[in-house]
């Protein structure tokens, strides 16, 4: 079995748990492959049976880090269509599914075929300019954030869903969501939980300047536009934490369920809502007790 490692340096210190990984794989009969640009690194130690270069043959990718670690290593190899599993070393790490006191039982567990895949939706999100040229695209995993930008202005946007016009937003933004990102800001801004094997979308707003205070949960299949009207300071846009392009007086956001899902492993450790119950507690002990 071939597993790709991916490592945040800044929470994988000198890259112990990705060499501890590597070393596990390898005791356990299976091939390590790191990428390439780790190959010049002197804390990487080169050891036999370990290698470098492309994932395209692995058949699990393992990502070392926290959530925002794991949702990097997705945007740059899911085209790949191999499953991904996470070793937290972040905050909490609701994407995250291997501890790291674990990693050693974890992995023989993979080895021999002792997991579930589970395929979790994505969103495409486009934004067209006033004439309907397309500026810019993003697939995402978790959610894409459309927010006020340096001025602390109310964003003003008509939300449309199939053509239907559903309503006037005025506050700081809307959060579009899939399943899998209804653990994240969605839940912060008072959104509901979804199962991460859901096929929905979650449109929450984000300090709505009405007395009511509702989030949407619509089909996959469906297409939400967010238009934007005129304003003085441009809002943002961040698809999976990520920058997004400038946005203009006008613009369109299109979002809608992507064509392909993503994979991930799931080892059956607990379940959804004990593990949901257990991450929301300990994230309110970690930033307590953080110094």
């Amino acid at each position: 079995m071939i597993f790709g490692i991916c490592s945040n340096i800044s929470r994988d210190t000198d890259y112990k748990i990705a060499d501890l990984c590597a070393d596990v794989i390898l005791e356990l009969g299976s091939q390590p492959v790191f990428e390439n640009d780790l190959k010049e690194s002197s804390l990487i130690i080169e050891k036999e049976g370990v290698s470098f270069g492309s994932f395209e043959n692995a058949d699990v990718i393992i990502s070392i880090g926290g959530d925002g670690t794991l949702l990097s290593v997705v945007s740059r190899y899911r085209d790949l269509n191999i499953p991904f599993i996470g070793i937290n070393k972040g905050s909490i790490g609701f994407l995250t599914e291997i501890d790291v006191e674990d990693i050693r039982e974890s992995i023989k567990l993979i080895i021999d075929g002792k997991y579930e895949i589970l395929e979790r939706l994505q969103l495409l999100c486009e934004v067209y300019d006033k004439d309907g040229n397309l500026k810019d695209g993003h697939i995402c995993l978790n959610d894409c954030v459309v927010t006020r930008g340096a001025k602390l202005n109310i964003v003003k946007m008509d939300l449309f869903i199939d053509g239907q016009y559903v309503e006037k937003f005025y506050g700081d933004g809307i959060i579009v969501s899939t399943p899998t990102g209804s653990t994240a800001y969605t839940l912060a801004a008072g959104g509901p939980i979804l199962m991460p094997g859901m096929k929905n979308m979650i449109v929450t707003p984000l300090c709505p300047h009405t007395l009511q205070r509702s989030s949407y949960c619509i089909s996959d299949k469906s297409v939400i536009e967010i238009k934007l009207g005129d304003f003085e300071t441009a809002p943002i846009i961040s698809p999976d934490g990520r920058s997004g392009v400038i946005l203009e007086p006008f613009d369109t956001i299109k979002i809608t369920g992507y064509e392909s899902t993503i994979k991930t492993v799931m080892l059956g450790k607990s379940g959804f809502f004990e593990t949901v119950r257990s991450k929301i507690t300990a994230r309110g002990s970690f930033y307590e007790h953080k110094k």
